[in-house]
């Protein structure tokens, strides 16, 4: 099985080791059909992507789409969740540059608002650190992911369940809800075998990524083989994937 559209990975406008145009070449040699750059919202002060270089990233992906044809290169942004209402750190001036949206959670972020350092941002720290806390911690977040997904158009969420636990069965029926794909990310470990098993009651899509931060990584699939055989998931289910 391979990978035919990675729709989660990183270049030089955020973190990412390689350019737009080094990611594509690459994309081209391994035989990829798509390939999506999706670097950080620009909530994350370290590697965010600059509002102004989301033109600069249109202009280099629409050059690279009439240059090759045949693959086919979208401009997406690995948003940030940065506060308890579903915030994301993507706003319309933006939004205008994207094919779509993807969205995760991850450390670092500036939340959403000073009410979100402390009702949000500072109860996930603590939960990892004080069992007691997880419960109402996961019930926070998986709301949080419900709203984001009511409030947002987003095509996919990055992760699910790393570093911000919730309830992955609630998250995957509103998925389904509203047509939002679960990444299975190898380099993260999520989804896993028993997340998928319990997603898949529900008819959302899956999309497995490399969430590539150099051209070494694009389409690898890590152990996602082994963690969807061990789920039992039909591989129709998984959109970007031929055998």
């Amino acid at each position: 099985m391979k990978i035919t559209h990675d729709m989660h990975t990183h270049t030089t406008y955020s973190h990412g080791k390689n350019t737009i145009a080094e990611m594509v070449v690459q994309a081209r040699e391994i035989g990829l059909t798509a390939i999506t750059i999706s670097d950080h919202g620009r909530s994350h002060p370290m590697f965010g992507v600059r509002k102004k270089n989301f033109a600069k990233m249109r202009a280099e992906i629409d050059a690279l789409n009439q240059k090759y044809d045949d693959i086919e290169i979208y401009l997406s942004v690995e948003s940030n969740i940065t506060g308890a209402e579903g915030n994301i750190d993507i706003g319309d001036e933006e939004k205008k540059y994207c094919d779509w949206i993807s969205a995760g959670y991850h450390y670092g972020y500036i939340p959403a608002s000073f009410k979100d350092i402390f009702v949000f941002a500072i109860p996930n720290y603590a939960a990892r650190v004080l069992p007691f806390l997880r419960k109402a911690v996961v019930a926070m977040n998986t709301r949080t992911y419900i709203k984001m997904m009511e409030r947002n158009t987003i095509k996919l969420i990055t992760h699910p369940n790393d570093k911000m636990p919730i309830n992955i069965e609630a998250v995957a029926k509103a998925a389904a809800e509203h047509g939002v794909i679960l990444e299975i990310n190898p380099r993260h470990n999520h989804l896993n075998a028993e997340e998928i098993k319990i997603a898949m009651k529900y008819p959302v899509s899956f999309a497995i990524n490399s969430d590539a931060h150099s051209i070494a990584a694009l389409g690898h699939m890590g152990n996602a083989l082994e963690t969807i055989k061990a789920a039992g998931i039909p591989i129709t289910r998984i959109i970007n994937i031929v055998e």
